[in-house]
């Protein structure tokens, strides 16, 4: 399924494509004790995307996972998936099936089930320069005129939101709140689910933030939507080699 949405004019070069790049490393946060890890259990804070020594970064995008992925989801507690290839190693193989593999092995964290048992996989785009990370991989998903990349696909429900303005991505402490105008799109209850997670999980991943609130004209989403808030945040893993 293919969602031919009309660019957005305002930070247009965000949407010259899709860069799979290769997996960022993980995080070390060192022996923690049982009482800490209890603490940040809930939201799994993830650092800031890094910016290059060219002041470019590499947009963290959250797209629901291929139906298989969400099979292995959550990941484990270190974030280290089993095989053969390590998440991010490059595939050889020009085949069709190879393909498939290789885009599936460059996301770089990935959410618990959420909605109708879905998953979000977070993968990076090309490289741009902007002082709002946040702000432009949302406006990237939005204004993004394909609805499904790879195959097997990672699929972006929020394109079809082409109506949707980012007014503010704010962080503030531990939560990062997000601002929107205009109109959010979703065909079912499932779909809502979807494009709330994308929204919250794209701007954790590129603030930092274990928390997040999204408001549209000034409602929480989760409202606009008709879905029952969540009782504490969407688990993220960072994915380790």
């Amino acid at each position: 399924m293919t969602c031919t949405c009309s660019p957005r004019p305002r930070r247009r070069w965000v949407a010259a494509g899709l860069g799979l790049a290769l997996l960022i490393s993980g995080c070390g946060s060192g022996e923690a004790t049982q009482e800490q890890e209890e603490e940040e259990e809930p939201g799994i804070s993830i650092p800031q995307p890094e910016v290059d020594s060219d002041d470019s970064v590499r947009l963290p995008l959250a797209m629901v996972s291929p139906a298989e992925q969400a099979e292995s989801a959550p990941l484990p507690q270190d974030g280290t998936l089993e095989g053969s290839e390590a998440p991010g190693s490059p595939v050889e193989d020009d085949s069709d099936d190879a393909a498939g593999q290789q885009a599936h092995e460059i996301e770089t964290a990935r959410t618990e089930s959420f909605g109708c048992e879905d998953t979000l996989s977070v993968i990076q785009s090309v490289p741009v320069v902007t002082e709002e990370p946040a702000v432009a991989a949302l406006e990237y998903l939005i204004s993004d005129q394909l609805y499904s990349h790879g195959s097997p696909s990672f699929t972006n429900p929020l394109s079809a939101s082409d109506g949707l303005s980012v007014e503010s991505v704010e962080l503030e402490g531990d939560t990062v709140t997000v601002q929107l105008s205009g109109e959010a799109v979703s065909s079912s209850e499932c779909e809502s689910w979807q494009v709330l997670t994308q929204i919250e999980t794209t701007a954790r991943m590129a603030t930092g933030a274990s928390d997040s609130e999204v408001l549209l004209e000034g409602q929480p989403l989760v409202e606009v939507f008709g879905l029952a808030p969540r009782t504490s945040p969407i688990e993220i893993r960072e994915i380790t080699g």
